[in-house]
Parts: C-alpha cells; sequence; structure tokens
C-alpha cells in the first residue's frame, strides 16, 4: 500500500533505458503508478471538459430565460461555481495525501466525481422539477470542484515522486496529456451526438450521454487504483528532518512560492481554457459557425494537448522548464488579438480550426513544464498540499470563469475581440512571476 513516503526519485523507469531489471517489481510498480492516474485523471477531467461542450444546450434546459446569451451565461457560471471548491477540496484532499497517502487520495477524488457526475446525468431538466433541477445540477458541480481539487495535487506528486530525476518532466506531463485525452474524447462524443442527432434530441436525452459514459467510466479507474502497490525506499536524510516540522509551518515558510505559483498558474489557465474551448464556443454562440465544427475544434485541442503535453515534458527535462514557458508565453501576447480579429472577420470553420491549432499548441508547450515547475518549489511532506492551494486557486478564479469573464467582456464591450484582453493580462502577470522562480530541473527533489 502506499503512503505519502512511498512513492520517490529512483533509477528505474518505464521511459527510461536505466530500468533496473534486478527489481521487476519496482517496475511494475511505476508503471501502474503512471497508468492508474493517468486513467483516473482521464476520468475525471472528462467530466469537466463535456460540461463546457454542452454549456449552451445545459442553459436551455436547466436556466431557460428566453434569452440565449443569459441562458449560456448561467450554464457558464454553473461550470464556474465548481472551481469555487476547488481550493477547500485542495485544502483537504491535498492534506489528507500529503498524510494518508497518494493512492488513498486518488481512489477518494475518483469515488466523488463519479458519483457528481451520475448527478448530473440523471438531475431533472427546468420542464420537470423547476429550479431544484438546477440544484442538483449545481451541488453535483460543487462535489466536482472538490474532486478536481485533490485530484491534481496527488496525482501530480504521485508521478513526479514516481521519476528518476531526468524523466520528471515526462512523468508529470501525463497528467496534462490526459486532460487532452479527455478533451478529444468529449470532442468524439459531441461531435458524433451533433452529426446524428437534432436540436429537440440533443435538449431532451443526447447532451446526458457523455456524462452517463463519465459515470460508467469511473469504476474502471478506481479498480486500477486500488491495485496500485510499490515498493517503499527509505527517505533521504533532509526528508527525515523535515518530517519533524508541520505542515502548517512549511506552508508559511514556503509562503513567496505560494504566491509566485499562483501568478504562474494563471497564466496557463487562462491560456488553456480560453485557446481549448472558448474559441469554439464564440464560433457556436455568436458567429454562427456549426456546432458540427466548433466540437471538431474541441477534439483538435484535446489531441494537441495528448500529443503535445509528453514531447514538451520531455523537452524540459532537456533544456529547463523556464525556457518553454517564457517562449509560449510571448507567443502568445503577440498572436492573443490577431486570433480573435482573424476568427471574427472570416467566421469558418477553415479559419476556426487554424486559430485552434496555432493557439493550443502555443498554450500546451507552456502547460506541463508549468505543472511540474510548481510541485519541484515544495517539500515532499507537503508537495500534496502545497501545490493543490496554488493550482486550485489559480485555476478557481481565472479558469472556471474564463469563458464566463470573456463571454461577459464581449457583452460590456460589444466586440467580439475584447476576450483577447484576458489573455494578454493572464501571460503578463505569469511572465512576472517567472522572473523571480529558480528552475529546479537539474536539483533533486526537496
Amino acid at each position: 500500500m502506499i503512503n505519502s513516503q512511498d512513492v520517490t526519485g529512483g533509477q528505474a523507469s518505464a521511459f527510461s533505458k536505466s530500468a533496473d531489471p534486478s527489481n521487476p517489481k519496482k517496475e511494475v510498480s511505476r508503471r501502474q503508478i503512471i497508468f492508474a492516474a493517468a486513467f483516473g485523471n482521464f476520468v475525471e477531467f472528462f467530466d469537466f471538459t463535456v460540461f463546457a461542450t454542452f454549456a449552451v444546450i445545459i442553459g436551455k434546459v436547466f436556466f431557460p430565460s428566453g434569452d440565449s446569451a443569459t441562458d449560456l451565461l448561467s450554464a457558464l457560471a454553473t461550470f464556474g461555481v465548481g472551481f469555487f471548491m476547488r481550493p477547500v477540496g485542495g485544502v483537504v484532499i491535498g492534506y489528507y495525501a500529503d498524510k494518508i497517502g497518494r493512492k488513498p487520495a486518488m481512489i477518494l477524488t475518483l469515488s466523488l466525481m463519479t458519483i457528481s457526475t451520475l448527478m448530473i446525468a440523471c438531475a431533472p431538466s427546468y420542464a420537470l422539477a423547476g429550479v431544484w433541477g438546477a440544484v442538483i445540477l449545481v451541488l453535483a458541480r460543487l462535489l466536482q470542484g472538490f474532486a478536481a481539487g485533490g485530484e491534481v495535487g496527488a496525482s501530480t506528486s504521485m508521478l513526479v515522486e514516481a521519476a528518476p530525476k531526468n524523466r520528471r518532466g515526462l512523468y508529470s506531463s501525463w497528467q496534462l496529456a490526459t486532460q487532452g485525452g479527455s478533451t478529444m474524447f468529449g470532442g468524439i462524443l459531441a461531435t458524433i451526438l451533433f452529426a446524428t442527432l437534432d436540436a429537440e434530441q440533443m435538449s431532451s436525452w443526447g447532451w446526458r450521454i457523455p456524462f452517463a459514459i463519465g459515470a460508467i467510466l469511473g469504476p474502471i479507474g478506481l479498480i486500477l487504483r486500488l491495485r496500485i502497490e510499490v515498493v517503499a525506499e527509505e527517505p533521504k536524510a533532509e526528508q527525515k528532518a523535515i518530517e519533524t516540522e508541520s505542515s502548517f509551518s512549511l506552508l508559511i515558510q514556503h509562503f513567496k512560492p505560494i504566491i509566485l505559483g499562483v501568478l504562474l498558474t494563471i497564466g496557463s489557465t487562462i491560456s488553456i481554457y480560453l485557446s481549448l474551448y472558448f474559441y469554439s464556443t464564440l464560433g457556436a454562440k455568436f458567429l454562427n459557425i456549426s456546432s458540427t465544427y466548433t466540437s471538431a475544434a474541441i477534439l483538435m485541442t484535446g489531441f494537441i494537448n495528448l500529443v503535445l503535453s509528453p514531447v514538451a515534458g520531455y523537452l524540459s527535462d532537456i533544456y529547463g522548464r523556464k525556457p518553454l514557458i517564457i517562449i509560449s508565453r510571448w507567443l502568445m501576447l503577440v498572436f492573443a488579438v490577431p486570433s480573435f480579429w482573424l476568427l471574427v472577420n472570416w467566421p469558418t470553420p477553415v479559419v476556426l480550426f487554424f486559430v485552434v491549432i496555432v493557439m493550443a499548441s502555443i498554450a500546451t508547450i507552456a502547460a506541463a513544464p508549468s505543472v511540474l515547475m510548481i510541485s519541484e518549489l515544495f517539500p515532499r511532506k507537503i508537495r500534496a498540499l502545497a501545490f493543490s492551494i496554488v493550482y486550485s486557486v489559480g485555476v478557481a478564479i481565472f479558469g472556471g470563469f474564463a469563458q464566463f469573464f470573456a463571454t461577459e467582456l464581449i457583452v460590456l464591450t460589444e466586440s467580439y475581440i475584447s476576450p483577447s484582453i484576458y489573455m494578454i493580462f493572464g501571460c503578463l502577470v505569469s511572465i512576472i512571476a517567472l522572473i523571480y522562480i529558480e528552475d529546479q530541473y537539474k536539483n533533486d527533489l526537496k
């Protein structure tokens, strides 16, 4: 069984020729860790993806106001509500992961996500139950947010700590790659559904199908995580010394890294959520591009994230985390306004695909290195907790409401290009944070 000290760095790696043939059990355990963390993470973020994908329909089903923009804003606000619970889940489950173990924390998060996804799949519409359907929907989103807030810290810590020093980028990149896989899977489902069902069927029951699938996949992920077993290794001397300090004391000592980590997360979050989702939402809601094409665009972003995240993680092991992040941020700054301007003036599927491919690729270059850079800022005893706090706060405020803020900017300014302001803001904040963060890619974990 795993506890908070079970997974440590070593020389064996499923992705390295330095695997230790004399200890096949440890090598199998590493593969189990990667696969179980990746599949469970895939399931959890698939549930988040499909909600964003079907936000327009969900708004009409649960918040029928008669005004399409208001319906969409209500659905996006409900999507964002779940992110308010991320910091709470990050603190509670992150602390649990550091004290009890990564494995039980990951089992807990996936169990909660499965239950909440089933709630959404079964929630009655406004026409059947009035506001009670919306109440169930919001409660499910709160539970999803709580689970997701703890999942990222626990699973990322497990992947990072299981990796050899020269493979931490590659190992941790699967946390982001599986999110891309979930986006891709969600995009495939949405594309099929929009292409085969009419508007009435989609509003009636079609949108529930992805959530039902997510609820079915949950138990499979739980079985994989329950089977994780690793060989415990003796903590290093410095880790033994740090065990005498309380988690609260260590958090206070790492206040500056926490703040810098939040600022760095803001840039990644805004870039990812706007690039992966909002261009498609803009096309479907305001530019009259067919939902079939906008869903296909989301599918493309998932594929890009799935393929480029491991590449970026691998490159970060060679060249460091910071260079990739800086390159991504400056490219995002350069193309923020032109990307929206191009799509608004030529609102065609071809232009949508071009913009999405370019911007999602730029955002993905920095995503995996950013996650790892934050994780490397903290010692093992508080890694899951501190990382969860940083990631959850940054994502909760600036990611969960990214589409809401972007839509509101359009409403307030009456300009479809105005969401680029939000993207530029995120990039500038993270660039400032990078100035004060030391790249730890050549150092041992704390």
